[in-house]
Order: C-alpha cells, then structure tokens, then sequence
C-alpha cells in the first residue's frame, strides 16, 4: 500500500472506527504497511482488543495473547549469534520467523510488549507472569513517560510463577488492586531468604509478611499459594472468598476461628488449606463434637448455616494434615450425617 491509498485519505473518525474493529495482530500487521498507517496507529492507539497475556513461559522469553475473538498469538524470542530470532505462531497454525542483529532476545521482547501496551485500553481478564520475564516488565514501567497511564494494569486475575519475596512486592505494584479478584503466587521452591525484611518476626522463614500489608491482598477475592509460600495465622485469610494455600501449623482454635468466620460470610465459598504439622485431632472433635461422618483418614462435620435452607457448611479434616471448609447444597449431604445446629 502507497502513502496515496485511498484508505489513508478516509476522515480520521472513519479510519479510528475501522482500527475499533481490528485485534492486535492486524494491528501488528497494520503498522507494517506503510510510515503513514504506522503513525497514524501509534498516534491514536487503538485497542488491542486483548483478554489474556502472558509474559514469559517458565525459562522462555515469550508472549502469547489471546484476543476478545478467541484469536491466539505465540511469540517465541530466542538468543542467536550477533542477536536473535523472533517465531511468530497464530491460532490458524501458520508461523513466521525472523531474525534480529544487535538485539538480544530479552531486548525484542520488552521491544515488542512496549508496542502492545500502547493498545492497552481494556482491562484483562488473565495476565500470566513468569519470573524470567519479571526484570523485563519492572523495566518497561520504569522507562515509561510520567505522564503515561499504562501502569497500573487493570487485570481481573493475576499469576505470578518462580517468583521470590522481593520479587512479589516489587511487581504487585504494576497491577491495580482496585481491579485485582483472583491472585495465583507459586513461589520459587529454591529461593532463600534475602534479607530485606520480609519475613522479619516470623517463625517460619517463607512467610512473607509485608505481602498481608499489601492492597492487593486486602482487596483479592481469591487466593491460590503454593509451594513455599504460607499464611502465618487463619486471620489472614479471613476476608477471602476463596482459599487455597499452606500454613505451618493450625490449632483447633484456629479451625474454630475459620469456621465461625466462614459461616458467617455471604462471600464464602472455599478453603482449602494444608498443614505442616499434624493437626490436633481430639481437640478439634473436643471444640466441635463428634464428626457427622468419619470416613477412614477423613472426619467431616456439616454445620447448619443461619437463614439459609439450602446449604451447609461442610469442615473437613483429612489425614491430620489438611482443612478443607466449603459451601455444599444440603442435597450433597452424605445420607444419615447430622447437621449441627
């Protein structure tokens, strides 16, 4: 296409409502056409039109994004001799792949997310991070212009994969806690304490507490932890919808706590929690009265919630090692279990 295209000469209003329509890999393509397309995109920046992200694949430098129309795109960046190469693979299959002198492969990426958070207008509704890709994203909010809006992203869920401590505090910022619902940390299994304080006035040295001081964990709905990464007391966790993690060690007050809050809660829906050391059997059944159904390993009591005859709040202990506490219909009921009133 020539700068004389009969496209490029439409009102701007026309063309800007065209663009509306485009996903972010005709975008891509879009800006490749010609000086005068690219610049009229990179001033306007339409929207991308994207609902999933995900920056970097455990040890690989990639992006994926999946668009509002279901549309994929795999960027795959890999170091080469004087630079890299750049493997593009969309939904339909089809590939593509250059190669980059004078870049190396971390560079091509954070090069092209740059572009892609221009056409950020949109909240996601899923941003995957991975570790090897945190550096690069910390990067490219600290080269952003003060008068940019791109950071804080507003993103529904948020995952973070092999991240440290420091890791965490230092990327939960560049996400909007007033937009966070669901938040998925798996911790690097193999890092160690760095002592910046983080775990200061803990017994347990993977506690992160400055996590719990955090908006974002103030405002999350849902949380999945895991391996290294645990709650230090019940409380914690009190204000959640959903609970899925580790804790070093529960008392039968604690499970007492968490089931009074819990029933409570219109919110409530699910936690499930595993404990390092074995779980005080008899002073559980001591606080709560004996199980509704004890199953083997598993003791399992089904409380009556207040105003709501649907429903029952089923606690469950297994194997003295794991609390499982959640919402069921009373139709799931295990035949002739009683419910405590």
């Amino acid at each position: 296409m020539t700068d004389e295209s009969p496209l490029l000469r439409l009102p701007e209003i026309t063309m800007n409502h065209i663009l509306y329509f485009c996903d972010y890999l005709e975008i891509a393509q879009l800006r490749k056409v010609c000086h005068t397309l690219r610049n009229h995109i990179d001033a306007n920046k339409p929207d991308a039109h994207v609902k999933e992200v995900r920056l970097g694949i455990w040890m690989n430098a990639e992006i994926f994004f999946e668009s509002e129309n279901n549309i994929r795109i795999w960027i795959d960046y890999k170091e080469a001799e004087g630079g890299c190469t750049v493997e593009r693979t969309t939904y339909t299959g089809s590939r593509s792949l250059k190669t980059i002198s004078g870049l190396d492969a971390m560079g091509a990426l954070i090069q092209d997310f740059k572009i892609y958070l221009r056409h950020l207008k949109t909240p996601l509704r899923l941003f995957q991070l991975s570790q090897i890709c945190c550096d690069a994203l910390l990067q490219i909010k600290r080269e952003q212009p003060p008068e940019s809006r791109i950071f804080p992203l507003k993103v529904s869920k948020l995952e973070l994969y092999g991240f440290s401590a420091a890791q965490i505090l230092a990327t939960l910022p560049l996400f909007d806690a007033n937009h966070l619902k669901v938040l998925k940390i798996e911790t690097d299994i193999n890092a160690v304490s760095d002592g910046d304080g983080l775990n200061d006035g803990a017994d347990d040295g993977n506690v992160f507490h400055a996590l719990f001081e955090t908006e974002h964990w103030r405002n999350v709905e849902k949380v999945n932890i895991y391996p290294t990464f645990k709650i230090s007391n019940v409380r914690q966790i009190s204000h959640l919808k959903e609970f899925h993690g580790f804790i070093s060690r529960m008392t039968a007050a604690g499970v007492k706590f968490l089931k009074n809050t819990f029933i409570s809660s219109p919110l409530f829906e699910h936690s499930l929690i595993k404990v390092d050391e074995d779980l005080d059997l008899l002073s559980i059944k001591d606080t709560f009265g004996a199980p509704s159904i004890e199953i083997e390993d598993a003791n399992w009591w089904y409380f009556h919630i207040p105003n709501d005859t649907t429903r029952v709040l089923l606690v469950e202990v297994t194997c003295k090692e794991t609390i499982d506490i959640i919402r069921i219909d009373r139709s799931e009921v295990l035949p002739g279990a009683v419910i405590i009133y």
